[in-house]
């Protein structure tokens, strides 16, 4: 295999240039051999067109001898000093043997400053090495593994290019020629490749999907697993000494991976090693770096300025403290402009590590900004950084007309803004999960509705962002969650409008049900999205229940009504009372010509429960039979009523004595709504639904388990939310 750069990408070592005036310096390396003009630019006009930006460079022009007797004496001075010079690098060789990272302090001890050590791959022969005898094993064949490569830099790179394509294609030429010679293979760069090969096979069409499959004779999920388990094991098997480029970018696609599967936690902690991995090489410290080509230097930003985003993102969203010291960096943003496109694919995260950038230095974290003058600088900030979006990605009136040439554009436009509006509402979901009236202080008044406006404008562009991606990148994780997250936030500013006084509560009811019919469609895709789908239908329950207990409490000085117990199947008055288990009347009134009966919970029957019970529907229509919308919290009728209808859940049903038994009312009861006419048919002429169980499992309003909660128990800050509810398993730890 050729010779690789410091950081791997497939090229000669460098000499970086020290001049930065262009003509100060002769034409690139490319230019002289073909003996072009070069405009001595990096990229250089030729080399960018040529689409070999990574093969640019250029050497420094020998200095002219100088002969002053001052040079002379300097000259002979170093001479003398040559052995010092040598105790000197061991002295730093020792530091770092017991240690000690590369630092301006421990460069100081010593007379003259070493540059660094090239980093360099770990290579072994096949057959020297068991964990790479089994990658080789498991790698599909030349071209399966052709295509899953062609379509990883072809769809799932744009989603953060993080490989540059020109060098990542000849290093692959170049790999498989020495794997054919049976020469000892870079450990680093083949667990690249097989994670590589892992994250393509996420993200296949249907198509390609079935050609993969037939090829390797499995589902192409289980493939996708087998390539992340042997990469992480052949990546065990390389030294600590052996810290390279590759080796961050194969950590930061396992994280990516991880992040395709919703586990966040897992990619989380995957982050932190990437991290350390590229602190070792300096990355956040360019002066300490040493010599290295232009190249290198754009590609240890684009990775650094990578992994500076998902450490802010991640962090926020599992509340879990920062990886990165941002007091303990010196980076500039990459320069993008190796590809030479009017938008770079890496624009979006440049943009957003931009503003990460100010917020950390002004904040440390969003949690920070907890005053009103904090969270109102906080909030201009990212508005003012808003508006110097590039003109394909304004959130107002995009550019699209490269839209049609660059699809990946699309993908970054929807993903920024879902990212600016997460960034707009970090500060204010406090306010969105405390309890609050008329009577609340009007600052938090004030900061709970602009939560509500960037709440619904983050759930519309998350709607947008859905239906973009679905259904060939249907794993894409940041709206896969997000839609959950904003939904239960929203969920909890209506359970915490403590006098009904909310005005924009039918929008964020609507937004919430919209979320729900999104993760409905994505209930197949993971299991983290069957979880959230079935949570929020609960918490939409809570809401409606909580609704109907303001209700009551609204009119309790209404007169209590008791319903006869004998009364006979034709029409009875109407009653605006629901009457306890007791025989005692129990009032709960209504405002819109309805009366609500709340239905405990603990009254829903399974189905072998049903078959010894006689149960009633409460305002069973006579085309009860006709399947009720999922939509709808109640169905018109001929006669203008509205029956006893609710969204995909356990049936609410009662078993009722005619003699003496009546509707219970439980603590946590669910209402049913029912028309002020109402009929209670003979036991014998009432319609018997059945009891879809399947639709929640296990889950009651009561609380979840962890278990049932899955992953989301470990990502999902529930606690800040106050559902009143918390996993069972940590109530009894608490207790």
């Amino acid at each position: 295999m050729p010779s690789t750069s410091p950081e791997g990408q497939g090229t000669s070592p460098p000499d970086r240039s020290a001049a930065v005036n262009g003509h100060s310096r002769p034409a690139c390396t490319e230019c002289q051999r073909r003996k072009q003009k070069c405009n001595r630019q990096w990229p250089c006009n030729h080399c960018q067109k040529r689409k070999v930006a990574d093969q640019c460079r250029f050497t420094q022009a020998p200095a002219a001898a100088d002969k002053s007797p001052a040079a002379t004496k300097k000259r002979s001075r170093h001479d003398e000093d040559v052995d010092m010079a040598s105790d000197d690098d061991d002295d730093m060789q020792g530091f770092a043997a017991i240690g000690y990272m590369h630092s301006d302090f421990l460069s100081g001890l010593t007379s003259e400053k070493k540059p660094r050590p090239t980093p360099r791959q770990y290579f072994k022969a096949p057959d020297a090495c068991p964990q790479l005898q089994k990658a080789l094993q498991v790698l599909p064949s030349r071209t399966t593994t052709d295509v899953l490569v062609q379509n990883f830099l072809s769809r799932v790179n744009f989603h953060y290019y993080i490989i540059y394509p020109p060098s990542f294609l000849q290093e692959y030429r170049d790999w498989w020629a020495d794997r054919q010679a049976n020469k000892p293979l870079g450990l680093q760069w083949t667990c690249l490749l097989l994670m590589i090969c892992a994250c393509s096979a996420q993200y296949t069409e249907p198509g390609l999907q079935r050609k993969i499959e037939t090829e390797l004779g499995e589902a192409i999920e289980y493939a996708s697993d087998r390539y992340h388990l042997v990469a992480r094991e052949l990546h065990s098997t390389i030294p600590v000494s052996y810290s390279h480029l590759i080796s961050v970018q194969y950590l930061l696609h396992s994280c990516l991976w991880y992040k395709y599967e919703a586990r966040f936690v897992e990619s989380w902690h995957v982050l932190s090693v990437a991290i350390r991995e590229a602190q070792e090489l300096c990355f956040n410290h360019e002066k300490r770096a040493g010599p290295i080509s232009e190249f290198d230097a754009e590609m240890r930003r684009r990775t650094w300025c990578i992994m500076d985003t998902w450490d802010w993102q991640i962090s926020a969203l599992l509340s879990r403290p920062r990886i990165i010291d941002l007091l303990d960096c010196d980076v500039q943003q990459p320069s993008l402009t190796l590809e030479g496109y009017a938008v770079s694919p890496m624009e979006h995260m440049k943009q957003q590590s931009i503003i990460v950038g100010q917020l950390s230095a002004r904040f440390g974290a969003p949690k920070n900004a907890t005053s009103p003058s904090d969270i109102n600088e906080y909030l201009s900030l990212v508005e003012d950084w808003i508006q110097t979006f590039p003109p394909q990605f304004d959130v107002e009136t995009p550019d699209k007309s490269l839209d049609s040439k660059y699809e990946w554009i699309i993908l970054h436009r929807h993903y920024l803004h879902s990212a600016c509006y997460w960034m707009l509402l970090d500060p204010l979901r406090p306010y969105l999960t405390r309890a609050m009236d008329q009577q609340s202080l009007q600052y938090d008044l004030h900061f709970r509705a602009q939560g509500i406006k960037y709440g619904l404008k983050l759930v519309r562009s998350l709607i947008d962002f859905f239906h973009f991606v679905y259904p060939n990148d249907a794993k894409f994780h940041f709206v896969l969650f997000s839609v959950f997250d904003i939904a239960s936030t929203l969920c909890s500013t209506m359970l915490h409008d403590d006098d009904g006084s909310l005005d924009s509560r039918n929008d964020i009811a609507a937004g919430v049900r919209s979320a729900i019919d999104m993760l409905s469609t994505l209930q197949g895709v993971t299991k983290t999205a069957k979880a959230s789908h079935d949570i929020l239908l609960l918490l939409m329950q809570r809401v409606a229940a909580a609704s109907e207990v303001r209700s009551h409490r609204a009119n309790q000085s209404r007169t209590a009504v008791t319903l006869d117990a004998s009364l006979s199947p034709p029409p009875m008055t109407a009653c605006n009372h629901a009457v306890g288990a007791s025989g005692a009347c129990s009032e709960v009134g209504s405002t819109d010509g309805y009366d609500y009966f709340p239905v405990s919970p603990n009254d829903m029957l399974t189905s072998d429960q049903a078959q010894h019970q006689q149960p009633v529907i409460v305002g069973a229509s006579p085309n009860h039979s006709q399947h009720h919308g999922h939509h709808g919290m109640h169905d018109q009728q001929p006669n203008g009523g509205v029956y006893a209808t609710m969204p995909p859940q356990p049936m609410m049903m009662t078993s009722l004595d005619m003699g003496q038994q009546y509707m219970p009312i439980a603590p946590q009861s669910v209402p049913v709504k029912v028309p002020t006419t109402m009929y209670l048919q003979p036991l014998e002429s009432v319609y018997m639904a059945p009891t879809p169980t399947h639709m929640f499992g296990n889950f009651s309003l009561d609380g979840f388990t962890e278990e049932q909660l899955g992953d989301l128990a470990t990502m999902w800050n529930y606690q800040s939310l106050d559902l009143s509810f918390i996993p069972q398993q940590q109530q009894q730890q608490q207790q």
